[in-house]
């Protein structure tokens, strides 16, 4: 039997160190210098570490080579540049495709997919009632969510004011995506329409042109879909 407790623990590390801790500086710094890449790569590289530790103490030398691995990936699309939107949208979706197949290659060499005792009561508090599934959702919902559905509308050639947009818009998203999770998980379906729609209805109608319109729709709908996916599929663990 297949047990992915350390596979859970190193995605959610994953998503903290490139996505939640991955700041707009560092990002920027990252397209401009290889010293950005590296100190990202360290920041990724700690969190598996941390993440690591509740369930295996002796998994260091694992979590220092995906943290090369991602590093190195990460370089390797660094030196595609600037190319046009769709082309963009392809190489993020096949760099989180390339960290993803990373980790699962490296757990599963560490021999972390079959049953283990865990080395400490946190790992064993969140190895119960799928704890860190719960994490991973609610985690995904912010800034991996934020940043995935950038990618997709831009990708689309659409345009949208709220993407980047001001900085606090990224945060209603996710605060959207959270609460919508919640009512789906809850059962409580009907409840999703209302989160939605003061944000439809007072920003969607300040669109100023139909490719501006396309593209905040397109982003609501991306945004919800994820929201409502991650919800129905927190629903079935609880």
């Amino acid at each position: 039997m297949k047990d992915t407790t350390m596979l859970q623990a190193i995605f959610f590390a994953h998503l903290l160190g490139d996505y939640v801790f991955q700041t707009d500086r560092i990002a920027m710094w990252k397209s401009r210098s290889v010293w950005g890449v590296l100190v990202h790569g360290g920041i990724v590289t700690a969190f598996t570490l941390l993440c690591a530790l509740p369930f295996a103490l002796n998994w260091w030398p694992y979590a220092l080579l995906l943290g090369a691995i991602h590093t190195l990936i990460d370089i390797a699309r660094t030196k595609a540049g600037k190319t046009d939107a769709a082309t963009t949208l392809f190489l993020f979706l096949l760099d989180q495709a390339l960290h993803v197949l990373a980790i699962v290659l490296v757990v599963s060499w560490s021999g972390w997919l079959a049953p283990r005792p865990v080395e400490s009561a946190l790992g064993a508090w969140l190895q119960k009632s799928n704890r860190l599934f719960f994490a991973i959702g609610y985690v995904l919902l912010s800034m991996p969510a934020w940043v995935l559905i950038h990618f997709v509308v831009k990708g689309t050639g659409a345009e949208s004011k709220s993407l980047p947009g001001r900085p606090g818009e990224r945060y209603v998203g996710m605060l959207e995506r959270g609460l919508i999770a919640t009512f789906v998980m809850l059962g409580q379906f009907l409840l999703v329409p209302l989160v939605v729609a003061p944000r439809l209805a007072l920003d969607g109608a300040n669109a100023q042109i139909d490719s501006e319109r396309i593209g905040y729709l397109g982003e609501l709908l991306v945004s919800v879909s994820v929201a409502v996916a991650v919800g129905l599929f927190l629903r079935g663990l609880a």
